[in-house]
Parts: structure tokens; C-alpha cells; sequence
């Protein structure tokens, strides 16, 4: 009976997956959309996940849009507040959207997932912040 006992305590712990550490890069580290020279804040997602695992990152926004830049055609497709990639995305406003206009923090948050059984991974949450016309991450 022991030994049995011990069978089934190490599946389960071997099926939890392990926490996995995540972050967010931001570039550039201050943006606002009169910048010309970008199509948006470039949200990079860093999480360590075991080798060979596919992830997807889910991105949420309280304001503000996501977007991304077809790297073939430069086309710039608008994402809207709730988004999905295997990687890279960018995050822009429109300065008459109430948030911008009143200058409210932004709050974005990112899940990565195991994109073949969609079970989350890791999350991070980031909160932006006005500083004059440009918005840089809370510390």
C-alpha cells in the first residue's frame, strides 16, 4: 500500500506544472502616439517555458489598441483591446479616447499559455503612465 501511495503522489506533483517566471520589454521606454517614427509602444513578452513547448500570449488592455505590422506587406491591422500572438505586439492610443485625453493610467495585462491545451502559464500585469504627452511603465 505504501508503495502504491507513493506512485500516485509523484504523478501528481510531476503534473503540476511549475511557476514560470514572466516579463515584459518595452521599447521604446516612453511613447506617445504624436511619435512618427513607430506604429506603437513594442510589447516583447519573456517567459521561460520548458524546450520545444509552442506558447501563445494573450494581451488585454483597458484602453488603448494593440496592433501589429505584417512584416511582408507593412500592413498595420488594428487588434483592438483583446489579442493573441506567438510573440511581439505593439500598443497605441488614440489621444481623443477618454483615457488619453484625461491622462488615466493604462493597465495591460499578458497570459502566456500553452498554445496546444490553452493552460495558462505565467501572467504579468503592467500599468503605463503619463508623464507630460508621453506614457512610460509604472515602477
Amino acid at each position: 500500500m505504501r508503495r502504491a501511495l507513493g506512485a500516485v503522489l509523484l504523478l501528481s506533483a510531476c503534473a503540476t506544472p511549475a511557476a514560470v517566471e514572466m516579463r515584459v520589454m518595452l521599447e521604446p521606454h516612453a511613447y506617445a502616439a504624436s511619435m512618427s517614427s513607430t506604429i506603437g509602444l513594442s510589447l516583447t513578452p519573456i517567459a521561460e517555458t520548458a524546450p520545444g513547448m509552442k506558447t501563445r500570449h494573450h494581451w488585454t488592455a483597458d484602453a488603448g489598441f494593440f496592433v501589429m505590422q505584417d512584416e511582408a506587406t507593412s500592413e498595420i491591422r488594428n487588434l483592438g483591446r483583446d489579442a493573441f500572438t506567438d510573440g511581439k505586439i505593439f500598443w497605441s492610443y488614440d489621444p481623443n479616447e477618454p483615457a488619453s485625453a484625461e491622462k488615466k493610467p493604462i493597465e495591460i495585462s499578458v497570459v502566456t499559455e500553452n498554445a496546444k491545451n490553452g493552460r495558462a502559464l505565467a501572467q504579468t500585469d503592467m500599468t503605463l503612465v503619463w508623464e507630460g504627452e508621453y506614457l512610460h511603465a509604472a515602477h
